[in-house]
């Protein structure tokens, strides 16, 4: 950072300090009810980006949309004390800044309007006490860095606290950043390093909605929706304590009703299709709370995606069911609208390059495997390079170490226990610890790739020390564009079929991400009460898109 920046604009965050008053509802106007609903693609950006888009469509943040000014490179920049003793308060300061080319990485730049763009700016720091509002809004002008946002923390008890900084426009996620600070008695405070993290584009999709899950220290959840009203978050504690048990009781339910879908199976379809209903109201009713309902029926008529951030153990968010009173949508709320769902550290990515293919089907791999890698090989086309088939897991780990670009899918069996998951291959079980090197290295972060994970429960994670471990977390993290994997057991038959329609949509159709998954589930809905259309969990924007 600049000298004349070092000091991090301390006396402009003095008038920035936050009351205690509780969050409240943004009173930002929703869009006139004529504004037609518009496909979540590059065409329907509210401000110039670099992946394609224009400045069309009503502006989100009651900012007057004037002429896009040239590309700027930008950071979200984030200060906080890396040591202190109980008792202190320690400010949390956030700024959006220009690029200046002495300090972290540079950002791909992006056009914003004359008169800014306005993000909301939202913090978790479990453990810490709260001294004023969690979430605050700034505006980003172009040619000069924003306003410093302060949010007042103070110390509490000892430990080591994750504080993470989230950046939002209009419901549409941006960027976020996780720093941390240790507590302890008896130690001076001691300021930490200025941290930096990629704003890729401000370019927000109209319709998009994220529901926003963190875990608290108390161990209550915090359920906030954030979309053109940008409402207050939501404490919530599960009655069953830890979902867990819950959750494996449901997934084996779907299993057995997967099994016995099949010819011969013996399963009622009619049956098993009213019991599927039945989970989701149930779902929907008890764990998601009243207040983020109501809003959620307020928002229906404009939600065009929605995304779950934060907490993905708690609730299988595909399966839930709308429905109170008079309010009922058109089905599951994933037959009904595009959802996916993002991890912490994953990287916004808009654009998936999808020049080469590599097809991962080990020996003992479901009898479909080779028909569904030669249906796909056909779809992609001579088009797409044909990175061939690894069977071992050497093999795999230096393709994933090395970065590769395109698609990588996975055709095989997944066993997941207790213990997390692995496939079994000639060489050695391969495990996602197995992406620990890539995952650090951020090996992946240059070329993005399209992870398709076909296989029982691949989407399945488990508490590793002061994180979650699994195919999805490792891969984003690892700097994959986009993750499909499965939460749990799913017939190999629905897994081909369901396979083929989302790259058919994707690939050969150009959908988005998101409506792609949403078409691919609904072609295959209706097989003799099959639940594993609900299976798939899809990690990405909803909003991109495959290009050559």
């Amino acid at each position: 950072m600049d000298p004349e920046r070092s000091e991090f604009r301390r006396d402009l965050t003095l008038d920035r300090h936050i009351s205690g008053s509780p969050p409240a509802a943004s009173t930002r106007p929703a869009p006139s009810e004529d504004v037609p609903v518009r496909d979540s693609g590059p065409d329907a950006l509210g401000v110039i980006d670099p992946g394609g888009g224009d400045a069309s469509g009503p502006p989100d943040d009651g900012l007057r949309v004037g002429p896009a000014q040239p590309f700027e490179p930008r950071r979200l920049t984030v200060e906080l004390a890396e040591q202190a003793p109980p008792g202190r308060e320690v400010p949390l300061q956030v700024q959006v800044t220009r690029d200046s080319g002495d300090v972290g990485v540079r950002l791909r730049a992006f056009r914003i309007p004359v008169d800014g763009a306005l993000l909301t700016i939202a913090v978790h720091a479990p453990g810490l006490l709260a001294l004023g509002d969690l979430q605050q809004e700034l505006v980003v002008r172009p040619g000069r860095d924003s306003d410093v946002l302060r949010f007042g923390l103070r110390t509490m008890t000892t430990g080591l606290h994750t504080v993470t900084v989230r950046a939002f426009r209009a419901g549409t996620f941006l960027g976020e950043l996780r720093t941390q600070i240790s507590v302890q008695e008896d130690v001076p405070a001691r300021d930490g390093p200025t941290r930096n993290t990629t704003l890729t584009t401000l370019a927000f999709d109209p319709g998009e909605v994220t529901l926003q899950v963190l875990k608290g220290a108390n161990g209550a959840y915090s359920f906030q929706l954030l979309g053109e009203t940008t409402y207050a978050p939501e404490s919530f504690r599960l009655l069953a304590g830890d979902p867990h048990s819950v959750r494996e009781r449901i997934y084996d339910e779907l299993r057995r009703t997967a099994a016995s879908a099949g010819p011969g199976g013996g399963g009622d379809p009619e049956q098993a299709r009213k019991r599927l209903r039945n989970l989701g109201v149930q779902l929907w009713a008890t764990a998601v709370p009243d207040a983020v309902r109501r809003q959620f029926w307020e928002e229906a008529g404009r939600v065009t995606a929605l995304t779950v951030l934060g907490e993905h153990d708690i609730v299988p968010w595909e399966l839930l069911y709308p429905l109170d009173g008079q309010h009922e949508g058109e089905g599951f709320l994933a037959e009904w609208l595009p959802v996916v769902r993002r991890v912490f550290g994953q990287d916004r990515v808009r654009t998936l390059s999808l020049g080469r293919a590599a097809f991962v089907v080990p020996p003992g791999s479901p009898p479909e495997a080779d028909q569904e890698i030669a249906a796909l090989r056909a779809r992609l086309g001579a088009a797409v390079a044909d990175g061939g088939t690894l069977t071992h897991r050497a093999s795999v780990s230096d393709l994933i170490d090395a970065g590769f670009t395109g698609l990588l899918h996975f055709a095989c069996h997944n066993t997941f226990t207790s213990a997390g998951s692995h496939v079994a291959m000639p060489d050695g079980p391969f495990d996602p610890i197995d992406l620990a090197y890539a995952t650090q290295s951020g090996a992946l972060r240059a070329t993005h790739p399209l992870v398709f994970f076909n296989a029982c429960r691949s989407a399945g994670e488990i508490k590793w020390f002061s994180s979650t471990l699994g195919w999805a977390p490792q891969f984003l993290r690892a700097g994959a564009g986009a993750f499909v994997g499965t939460l749990w057991p799913v017939r190999s038959d629905s897994a081909l079929r369901f396979a083929d329609h989302f790259y058919g949509h994707f690939v050969t159709r150009g959908r988005t991400l998101g409506q792609a998954s949403l078409d691919a589930r609904r072609a295959i809905r209706h097989q003799g009460g099959d639940p594993s259309w609900l299976a798939y969990a899809v990690y990405g924007s909803p909003a991109a898109r495959a290009v050559p």
